[in-house]
């Protein structure tokens, strides 16, 4: 495979509940604890946790039909705004879902890279996806 992936791409691990409600448009602002200059296109990971399980019935998903421990879409970071003292919303926009998700083990970090050569092959993959999708 020639690997093919733009250079400041990063993905973002998220509770699976809010991960498929980003990529299916159901969920605008992703909440953190830093603030981002980061604008454009980035991944979104469904994690392998559980901890947010309940939330499920919100957002109308079925957690039998989601993946753990994959990327499963992208979306676009269009700005972010203080949320109250501590947390930060990542206002986010063009969300869309990956019709096939892609396994890869998430990152603690906030914003994560290919920083290894199976990253890398996940990174092309998705950026495919991501092609395939503006071509629409």
């Amino acid at each position: 495979m020639h690997i093919n992936y733009p250079e400041k791409l990063k993905a973002v691990s998220v509770h699976p509940p809010f991960a498929y409600a980003i990529v299916r448009g159901l969920k605008k602002e992703e909440y953190r604890s830093q603030a981002t200059n980061r604008k454009g296109w980035i991944l979104i990971h469904a994690s392998k946790s559980t901890a947010s399980d309940e939330y499920f019935a919100d957002y109308g998903i079925y957690p039998g039909s989601i993946k753990r421990g994959a990327i499963i879409g992208a979306c676009k970071i269009t700005g972010c705004r203080q949320d109250g003292f501590k947390d930060y919303a990542y206002q986010l926009a063009e969300a869309f879902e990956f019709k096939s998700p892609i396994d890869c083990a998430g990152s603690q970090s906030i914003f994560w890279g290919a920083t290894n050569e199976q990253r890398k092959v996940v990174f092309t993959l998705a950026s495919n996806q991501i092609r395939e999708h503006l071509l629409k």
